[in-house]
C-alpha cells in the first residue's frame, strides 16, 4: 500500500490528539509540559510514516526490478545453453582468443580436435603451439603474425594430439580490432582434414606413382627432369639421364608366373635404391623400363654407379622358394653434351641402352653422336613372342 506508512501516523496522530484532550480536560491544565512534548511529537510521527511510505515503494520497485533481472537472467543463460549446443553441433571446433588476457574460449570440438579438456584450453592457450607438427610450426606462426596485424587468415597444419596421433587441421580465423586499430581478439574455427589429406595423398600416389613399386612414374619423372634442368642451366652444372631395361624379362616373366614377376620387380628396385644415392631419383616409365635421373654427378661417378647396378641388379633372386634371375642394360645421356631438353635426352639414353642390349646385354653404354648414325634391333612384346616360339619349334624337331 502505497499510503501505508501514513496511514498508520494518521491513527497515531488521532490517538494521540484524543489523549492529549482528554489530559487537558481531566487535569486542569497542569500538566502543560507533557502536553507541548506530545504535540512536537506529532509533525515527526507524521514524516516517519512518510518515510517508511517512499522506502517501501522502493522496496517493491526492487523487488520488481530483481524479478525482471532474474527473468532476463534466465532468458540469456536459457540463450546461452542453445548458443553452445548450436556451436558444439558445427563441424570442427570454434574458438575465441582474447590477445590482451591470453585467455581462450573454445566449443567441446576444440577439445574433441585436441583430445584435451575445455579447462585445459581455457588455462592453457598456449597449448595449441605446443601441439604443432616441428615441420609446420613456421607456417603457422607466419599465419599467426598476419592474424595480429589484423587480416583474416587460413592455414592447414599438423598436430601431435594427446595420444601422440598425427592429425592435418585447417584453422579459418578473423581478427577483432578496437577502436585504435589494436587486436583485441581471434575468433576463429578449425576443422580435422586428416581423411581429405589421405586422399589427397592416395590420388597423389595415384597420379604421379607406380601402383606396383611406388616409384615415381611417367608424369612425376617429367617434372622432375624439368626441375632438374631448370637447376642446371640455372647454375651452370650437368645432369645425367640412365635409360633402365630388364633384359629378356618376358621371358622370365612368362617362366616364374606373373605374380612371382611382380615380386621380382620389386626386389629389382630395392637393389636399384641400394646401389645409388638418396638424392638421386628412380622412376618406372615402362613394365621393365626404368629411368634414374642424377644432378652433379660426373661422368666417371656415373660409370662406377652403372656397374655397381648390373652387379647388383644381376645376383640370383629367391622367389617362392625358387631361384630368378636377371639382368639388364643401361644407357647413358648426359646435359648438355647429348641433349639440352628432356625429350632429347631420354632418346639418346634409350639409343645408347639398346646398343648395350644389342652387344652382348647386361652392360651399359654412354651416348655418343656415333649412335644416332646406327640401327638397333628394337625387340617389342611381339617380337619377343615370336623369338621364343620359334626357339621353341627349333628345340621340337631337333
Amino acid at each position: 500500500m502505497k499510503w501505508q506508512g501514513r496511514f498508520i501516523a494518521l491513527l497515531i496522530i488521532i490517538i494521540m490528539a484524543l489523549f492529549i484532550i482528554y489530559d487537558y480536560t481531566a487535569f486542569d491544565h497542569e500538566n502543560i509540559l507533557h502536553l507541548l512534548i506530545i504535540i512536537l511529537i506529532l509533525p515527526l510521527m507524521w514524516w516517519s510514516g512518510k518515510q517508511y511510505d517512499e522506502l517501501f515503494y522502493k522496496h517493491l520497485q526492487l523487488k520488481k526490478e530483481k524479478e525482471q533481472i532474474e527473468e532476463k537472467s534466465m532468458t540469456i543463460s536459457q540463450k546461452n545453453e542453445d548458443y553452445e549446443l548450436l556451436l558444439d553441433s558445427l563441424d570442427g571446433g570454434i574458438f575465441s582468443y582474447d590477445v590482451l588476457n591470453h585467455r581462450m574460449y573454445s566449443s567441446k570440438g576444440m577439445a574433441q580436435l585436441y583430445g584435451q579438456s575445455d579447462a585445459t584450453f581455457f588455462n592453457n592457450p598456449y597449448l595449441l603451439k605446443k601441439v604443432i607438427h616441428p615441420d609446420d610450426y613456421e607456417k603457422v606462426n607466419k599465419d599467426d603474425l598476419q592474424l595480429l596485424s589484423g587480416q583474416s587468415s587460413k592455414v592447414e597444419y599438423r598436430i601431435i594430439d594427446s595420444v601422440y596421433d598425427e592429425k592435418w587441421v585447417m584453422r579459418m580465423a578473423v581478427p577483432i580490432q578496437n577502436q585504435d586499430g589494436t587486436v583485441v581478439k581471434i575468433n576463429g574455427q578449425m576443422f580435422d582434414i586428416t581423411e581429405r589429406k589421405q586422399l589427397e595423398h592416395e590420388l597423389k600416389q595415384m597420379a604421379f606413382f607406380d601402383d606396383l613399386t611406388d616409384l615415381p612414374n611417367r608424369k612425376s619423372l617429367d617434372r622432375h627432369i624439368e626441375k632438374a634442368l631448370a637447376r642446371s642451366k640455372r647454375h651452370n652444372h650437368n645432369f645425367i639421364l640412365l635409360f633402365i631395361d630388364l633384359d629378356d624379362f618376358k621371358i622370365v616373366n612368362d617362366t616364374i608366373g606373373h605374380d612371382a614377376g611382380d615380386e621380382l620387380l620389386k626386389e629389382v628396385v630395392k637393389r636399384l635404391n641400394q646401389s645409388i644415392r638418396e638424392e638421386d631419383l628412380v622412376a618406372r616409365i615402362g613394365g621393365d623400363e626404368f629411368i634414374v635421373v642424377f644432378e652433379e654427378t660426373s661422368t666417371d661417378e656415373i660409370e662406377n654407379i652403372a656397374q655397381r647396378i648390373i652387379e647388383g641388379v644381376s645376383l640370383p633372386y629367391s622367389i617362392d622358394e625358387k631361384e630368378a634371375k636377371i639382368s639388364l642394360s643401361i644407357g647413358v645421356s648426359v646435359y648438355p653434351d647429348d641433349g639440352e631438353d628432356k625429350e632429347t635426352l631420354i632418346e639418346h639414353a634409350d639409343k645408347a641402352m639398346y646398343f648395350a642390349k644389342n652387344h652382348g646385354k647386361n652392360g651399359y653404354k654412354l651416348y655418343s653422336p656415333e649412335l644416332s648414325e646406327m640401327e638397333f634391333k628394337k625387340v617389342g612384346l611381339l617380337e619377343k613372342w615370336k623369338s621364343t616360339i620359334q626357339k621353341s619349334t627349333s628345340k621340337i624337331f631337333n
